[in-house]
């Protein structure tokens, strides 16, 4: 979550915690929000447990938005897939360029 883009409505702060669930608190005075991600955020695709699906050789398929595979789900990409999605959060938090940028 990028924390920088939001401003608190009490103080004007830009300084805030992420506490989990969807919640974020002011660093300066301590107003806590509830913020939910954006639809274009989600998955545009969503593979279910239990599903069979083949891209064949010849398939050609771009996914804009992501694709969330479920545990249980039979899933084989033979042919050519673009998944264009932001990468793993994570990964990106503990590189050292967001760590230069946000300190």
């Amino acid at each position: 979550m990028n924390l920088q883009k939001y401003q608190c409505t009490q103080c004007g702060s830009h300084d805030f915690t992420e506490l989990g669930e969807s919640k974020i608190k002011c660093n300066y005075c301590s107003t806590t929000y509830h913020v939910s991600e954006p639809e274009s955020a989600k998955p545009k695709v969503i593979i279910g447990k239990g599903a069979n699906v083949v891209f064949g050789k010849t398939s050609n398929v771009t996914i804009k938005g992501g694709v969330e595979i479920k545990e249980g789900a039979n899933v084989q990409f033979l042919g050519k897939l673009d998944i264009l999605e932001i990468g793993d959060e994570e990964k990106i938090k503990n590189s050292e360029f967001y760590k230069m940028k946000n300190s």
